[in-house]
């Protein structure tokens, strides 16, 4: 009998992490793949992981989607987000500026927010910049993991902005691993907003 309650229990549990998986993550891959770019006032690059002095994969990435956007003339500005971390030899910022001027965006079209460590920072800042410069509507470019908090956080915040997902690396491990971060940090999300 005992037996038989424990397995019960179990299924009923995994049912419960399958059930909140899926509430979770099907949001998060869904939005990250159909979201698309409005023409706006900036595009706001979110920061992430430096190697040395380079972007990581990850934020390569994000810095192309947001060459290309600009380009394509979807907005005429860029903000560039990310403190300095503990492990990085000169702050994100930084790094993404220098990257998107030798890839042809002049540097008088780049605003630097160097001051966050956080996605809640680096769009609380991004709106400074923005409040500053009369800038009313923004592209938010991240990986496909990341646009769905990203656009939530901006909501939260008060600016009007759509989302262009950038790939996410071509590492099944670091996608996977991606998610699952993105996935943990929306579940405490939605808990804390209740």
């Amino acid at each position: 009998m005992k037996l038989l309650l424990n397995q019960k229990l179990r299924r009923y549990l995994l049912l419960v992490v399958v059930i909140t998986v899926a509430v979770v993550e099907i949001p998060i891959i869904a939005i990250g793949y159909l979201t698309k770019p409005v023409p706006s006032d900036t595009i706001i690059v979110l920061g992430a992981k430096l190697i040395g002095n380079q972007p990581s994969t990850m934020l390569r990435l994000r810095l192309d989607e947001a060459v290309h956007l600009y380009n394509e003339g979807y907005a005429p500005t860029v903000i560039v987000s990310g403190a300095q971390g503990q492990d990085e030899i000169a702050s994100e910022a930084s790094v993404m500026h220098d990257y998107l001027v030798a890839k042809g965006i002049p540097a008088d079209k780049i605003y630097v927010e160097d001051k966050s460590y956080n996605t809640y920072q680096n769009l609380l800042n991004s709106k400074s910049i923005m409040r500053e410069h009369g800038l009313r509507q923004a592209i938010i470019v991240s990986n496909s993991s990341h646009i769905r908090r990203s656009l939530v956080l901006a909501q939260q915040l008060g600016i009007e902005a759509s989302g262009s997902p950038a790939p996410m690396a071509d590492n099944a491990y670091l996608t996977a691993k991606q998610y699952a971060r993105e996935g943990a940090a929306m579940l405490s999300l939605l808990v804390l907003r209740q």
